[in-house]
């Protein structure tokens, strides 16, 4: 028997298998399967690794030469000493929903505390999206949070960023599944953005600890995403846009999926009106997507929007305001367009921003905000 033998707690080992990298991801739960928990597998000798046909030769001598190495308490009490947390298969409450799902999760790492991931909404999109997207993922977001929704996304720029915000205004929880390691915040600039989902619902990665947020974790990690959620909602996606890995996961995985529709020949909505091409639902209203929703999973609709108050605009207000779309317009086709001076455009410009019905996204580019 190696080490303390079965005197150790049970959590000492599967954290070790847990952070073992001599193993894939894959290998890690045929190998729980196959010797029912981590502690026979830390203990299984050569012959018996050999028997299991799960591991090549050369990965098996890289484990044991690596074991014999490793001073298993001293790791479980350094990464305690973190504050981070871990959840694997052996351990009572792992989400149903990872259990089964294909190429399984053996564990992840996590910040925080984790909701039970019944009635989880996945909002996923484009990193350059628009101002309209932008307006969309957080309003929607904030509306499912009110309504008892957990928000499931990447914490990447973009959507995923405005959806947890959304929720995270709306009061609710929210789980962000990283690409990288769960105590590496990509990007860099949502670290106040880690920090509130910390302490409102939970960051978690199956990454090991410092890894980097390479290109290539980034498809693997949407399956988790896509597994933990209930429906999934892409808001803005390219035609070749990693949102729809999600989707196509959440397909595999007989979730349901929904899309806010985009305008003909805009690439910013090519992957979504392709999705709808293909039978996705359509989210025309968020009242009528709650209600739709609300209905299947047995919830009320708690903050149903009010009918929309006009806001007083002057006839060249409402001129401009005319001219300007969902989409970037320029000062200066705008100056063309309105035959207006220059000074007195910027001035019922400024008004317009003021009354929150247009914004700049841009230097001297602006967007309809309602």
């Amino acid at each position: 028997m190696l080490g303390g033998g079965n005197l150790r707690h049970p959590l000492v080992y599967q954290y070790w298998f847990l952070s073992n990298e001599e193993i894939s991801y894959g290998k890690k739960s045929k190998l729980l399967e196959y010797y029912g928990n981590s502690y026979n597998i830390f203990e299984a000798d050569k012959k018996e690794l050999l028997s299991s046909n799960l591991l090549t030769a050369s990965e098996i001598d890289a484990f044991l030469e690596k074991r014999s190495k490793c001073d298993i308490d001293r790791n479980y009490d350094e990464f305690l000493r973190t504050g981070f947390s871990y959840f694997t298969k052996e351990a009572e409450g792992y989400p149903e929903k990872l259990i089964n799902l294909y190429d399984s999760v053996y564990g992840f790492y996590y910040n925080g505390k984790l909701p039970d991931f019944k009635n989880s909404v996945a909002i996923v999109g484009a990193r350059r999206c628009s101002a309209y997207g932008k307006k969309v993922a957080m309003e929607l977001s904030k509306r499912l949070a009110q309504d008892g929704y957990t928000i499931i996304s990447g914490m990447a720029r973009g959507i995923d960023t405005y959806a947890h915000r959304g929720c995270l205004d709306g009061g609710g929880k929210t789980v962000a599944v990283l690409g990288s390691g769960c105590d590496v915040i990509y990007p860099s600039e949502n670290y106040l953005l880690y920090e509130e989902i910390v302490k409102n619902g939970a960051v978690i990665s199956e990454y090991q600890m410092g890894t980097a947020p390479i290109p290539a974790n980034f498809p693997r990690r949407n399956r988790i995403v896509s597994a933990l959620s209930d429906i999934v909602i892409v808001i803005e996606a390219r035609e070749k846009s990693g949102s729809l890995i999600t989707a196509d996961l959440a397909l595999e995985q007989g979730k349901d999926i929904y899309v806010v529709p985009g305008r003909i020949g805009d690439s910013l909505s090519m992957g979504c009106n392709k999705l709808i091409s293909q039978g996705a639902g359509i989210i025309y209203s968020v009242d009528s997507f709650l209600q739709e929703i609300g209905e299947r999973y047995g919830k009320t609709v708690v903050n149903q929007k009010p009918n929309k108050i006009e806001v007083k605009m002057d006839p060249i207000e409402r001129k401009v305001y005319g001219l300007i779309d969902y989409y970037p317009k320029n000062l200066s086709t705008l100056l063309e367009e309105t035959k207006m001076d220059h000074l007195a455009l910027l001035s019922t410009i400024y008004s317009l921003e003021k009354k929150e019905l247009i914004c700049e996204v841009m230097k001297n580019n602006y967007v309809k905000f309602k």
